[in-house]
């Protein structure tokens, strides 16, 4: 996920469109900001120490992907949502994450 973060950062057109967060699920704020800083995570985490986010989602297995396009009236819509591992390359999952979105 990390590297995925740099491919979008590296491109001018995506670095302020395209967004990654992650969720800590039943992490306390410490969990989350010592993982952020073990693993050098460049982009947003989230605890959800009382599993709130977990529950609204339905209970998804981790990880779990989510692509989320927000329209120019400001609705959103999900446009993919995947449980498991990325299997492509982080440009080959950014080009399909793209292209799914229009």
């Amino acid at each position: 996920m990390n590297e995925l973060y740099r491919v979008i950062q590296k491109r001018a057109d995506l670095r302020e469109n395209v967004k990654l967060i992650g969720i800590g699920i039943q992490n306390t704020p410490y969990e989350v900001e010592h993982f952020k800083k073990k693993h050098q995570v460049p982009f947003p985490l989230f605890p959800d120490e009382d599993k709130s986010i977990y529950q609204a989602m339905g209970k998804a297995k981790v990880p779990y992907f989510i692509g989320v396009r927000i329209n120019k009236d400001g609705s959103h819509e999900i446009f993919y949502a995947k449980r498991g591992k990325m299997r492509q390359k982080p440009d080959e999952f950014l080009a399909l994450m793209l292209n799914l979105s229009g």
